[in-house]
């Protein structure tokens, strides 16, 4: 099943890929199949799969690489709004770091602002102004 699945992403029949999420059968094929339209750039669409995983763990860290890839293509909207369903904060924390990577300094605080460790809040906020000491060249 995942595999055929995988075969019609690889063809861009994205259309009938949507019609069989509800026959995927597993949080693993999910993560596979939502993995795998993220490789092809089909972001919204590896979504609607990852919003399928029960597993909240699993369905976290696919919307972070979702997330993550939506960083990479400028989205920062799309991103953070995705940041909004995420409650492991490891994941959060590699978003806002992600976000410090690209500049996108005021978003990353936003994305740190939902982490309740004290410990990985530091880092975070450690890391932006890291960053942005070496943009001015400090």
């Amino acid at each position: 099943m995942v595999s055929e699945i995988i075969k019609l992403i690889e063809e861009g029949k994205i259309e009938e890929v949507l019609k069989k999420i509800d026959e995927i059968k597993g949080d693993a094929n999910l993560e596979i199949v939502a993995l795998s339209l993220v490789e092809k750039g089909y972001l919204d669409e590896a979504l609607k799969v990852a919003e399928n995983i029960k597993s909240s763990g699993l369905r976290d860290e696919v919307l972070r690489k979702i997330a993550i890839a939506y960083i990479e293509k400028g989205d920062i909207e799309k991103a953070l709004a995705i940041s909004e369903k995420i409650r492991t904060e490891t994941d959060l924390e590699k978003i806002a770091m992600k976000l410090a990577d690209v500049k996108k300094y005021r978003a990353a605080l936003k994305v740190a602002e939902k982490i309740r460790s004290r410990a990985i809040k530091e880092e975070i906020l450690m890391y932006i102004i890291n960053k942005l000491l070496d943009e001015l060249n400090y």
